[in-house]
């Protein structure tokens, strides 16, 4: 089953709920990684510890389709970020359809 690696402008709501469905989730606030830079920093803690970044940053995840040393990268439309429950239900649909050697490297778009 995917992991989620939540960034500084995730809800710890959302994270709780796919927990409690039985998806590992590992926000940055939690493991030390508060204002550490998306490039250099969490995008190589997410992919050492095979975790899907999930984020609002709508720059940081435009910079990361240029590369593809990563096993993936959600970012959320701006409309659902106050939207718990849409949050999780895309998140949770995203884990069923992802294949980790299909789609490794990739950014998704998702709202």
């Amino acid at each position: 089953m995917v992991g989620f690696y939540f960034d500084e402008h995730m809800n710890r709501a959302a994270a709780d709920s796919l927990i409690k469905q039985g998806y590992e989730v590992v926000m940055a606030v939690d493991v030390g990684m508060e204002g550490k830079d998306d490039d250099t920093e969490h995008l190589p803690y997410a992919t050492k510890h095979q975790l899907i970044i999930v984020t609002f940053d709508h720059p940081f995840a435009g910079r990361t389709m240029s590369r593809n040393d990563y096993l993936g990268l959600i970012c959320l439309a701006y409309s659902v970020r106050e939207n718990v429950g849409r949050t999780v239900e895309v998140l949770a649909e995203f884990a069923q359809l992802y294949d980790p050697i299909r789609d490794k490297g990739q950014v998704f778009w998702l709202s």
